[in-house]
């Protein structure tokens, strides 16, 4: 068993302490400030929590330091729970017309919020700032509608395939599988049972985001399962991808079900020997871990493949003009160039700057945690994750139909064409209500 460096784990555990990251810095050029001094704009900034770890530690730690370093502006935290969570409670607030001041939604929110006329288009403030010069292109797309910008990247990640080396070692397996049939002979290979007695299962897909796991399978075998006014799950590459999912769990080797916690817990404790989960889980799946933790890209079929999840920081349009001005002022500050960086580091999301990934201590940080450059590079195959109208209806029956498949219940092609038309019908539904 490999100990891991006790510099990293002090580091960390010094991190937390503080309740940050790192040293995040307070002032930034171009940075806009209230001009109301006299007096205090408060703001409510409402985000979830989507990968395992110590997040809510680590953002109520950056807002503290965020208010401590600027007078005139007191930011509330409300942790609201998972991105579904978070986007419900959103929802019930514009109803009531008392929505905070920002939010973090999951990325593929955003034709719902522009649904609702609830986002202020930051575009301007963004073009006269170096947003569009700094950020990394990707990652900003997912918060544009139209060529308008509606929020600022935050915490973009992908799944990568986490898998654990001293499992590995000792069933002679030299690397990281690369394609969809390396993997499921590795699953084989790793999976260990005591006569009827399952002591570990070679992969778990982490529950609860399988669909999202499943659209970077689509990718990876030539698809982009969705476009802006539908769905396109029935084509063969998505049947082909669901109908692999089910090969490896009848042949034993991967779990048919489980939740989105419990499958990086399962993996800590060696549950396990394969992964998928979020990139912004390395972090605390490394650290914890008593073995080292291996990351190597989602493998392919036709070519490598992924969808972006995460989400950008929002802001409210139905709000003063102090108060978009302060969330601005809040919004730009999360996301420049150190505390982009110090973030990255200490949850492994994916620094959304150019500038970030240039900066002395994030370059010391890849030599010292090579994993952590897998999902960067894997981002360059990587689009937005479910970019439709009515996406969390799409979400539950995409993630129904998958699961009744790897249940038993239904067969591939007839779960996906069933879902398919279900959510194609919604689809259509809300843009004939929108154009009413």
């Amino acid at each position: 068993m490999k100990m891991k460096s006790t510099k990293s784990t002090m580091t960390r555990r010094r991190m937390l302490a503080s309740g940050l990251a790192a040293p995040f810095v307070s002032m930034m050029p171009g940075v806009l400030t209230p001009a109301r001094a006299n007096e205090t704009v408060k703001l409510q900034f409402m985000y979830p929590v989507g990968v395992s770890g110590d997040i809510n530690t680590i953002i109520s730690g950056m807002i503290s330091e965020f208010n401590a370093t600027h007078d005139g502006i007191e930011v509330e935290a409300i942790y609201a729970g998972s991105y579904d969570n978070t986007e419900q409670k959103v929802i019930t607030a514009l109803g009531v017309g008392e929505p905070p001041a920002l939010w973090l939604p999951i990325n593929s929110s955003l034709q719902t919020f522009l649904g609702l006329d609830a986002l202020e288009d930051i575009t301007v403030q963004a073009k006269a700032d170096d947003i569009y010069d700094d950020f990394i292109g990707g990652f900003l797309d997912t918060a544009i509608s139209d060529d308008r910008l509606y929020g600022l990247s935050f915490q973009p990640s992908t799944p990568v395939l986490y898998y654990n080396k001293d499992a590995f070692a000792e069933r002679g397996i030299a690397k990281a599988p690369e394609t969809w049939d390396d993997l499921l002979e590795t699953a084989k290979a790793l999976t260990l049972r005591d006569g009827d007695d399952l002591k570990r299962w070679g992969l778990i897909i982490g529950g609860g985001w399988h669909d999202w796991m499943f659209e970077g399978y689509c990718r990876q075998n030539g698809l982009v399962p969705w476009e802006k006014d539908k769905v396109l799950w029935d084509r063969p590459e998505a049947v082909e991808a669901l109908s692999f999912w089910k090969t490896m769990v009848d042949a034993g080797c991967m779990a048919p079900a489980s939740t989105w916690q419990g499958s990086a817990n399962d993996f800590m404790a060696g549950s396990t020997a394969m992964l998928y989960h979020s990139t912004g889980s390395l972090t605390n799946l490394r650290t914890s871990s008593p073995f080292e933790v291996g990351v190597a890209f989602m493998p392919k079929k036709k070519q490598f493949g992924a969808s972006q999840g995460g989400g950008p920081i929002m802001i409210a349009k139905n709000q003063s003009d102090a108060k978009k001005e302060a969330a601005w002022t809040f919004a730009r500050w999360m996301t420049n160039t150190q505390n982009q960086a110090a973030w990255s580091q200490a949850t492994g999301y994916l620094a959304v700057r150019k500038s970030s990934w240039e900066q002395p201590e994030m370059q010391q940080y890849l030599t010292e945690v090579p994993q952590a450059e897998v999902a960067m590079k894997q981002a360059e195959y990587s689009g937005a994750f479910l970019q439709v109208p009515a996406y969390s209806r799409a979400r539950d029956t995409l993630k129904s139909a998958i699961d009744r498949t790897l249940a038993g219940e239904i067969a591939p092609e007839t779960a996906l064409s069933d879902a398919t038309t279900e959510v194609n019908r919604e689809i259509a539904r809300v843009l004939r209500r929108k154009k009413g």
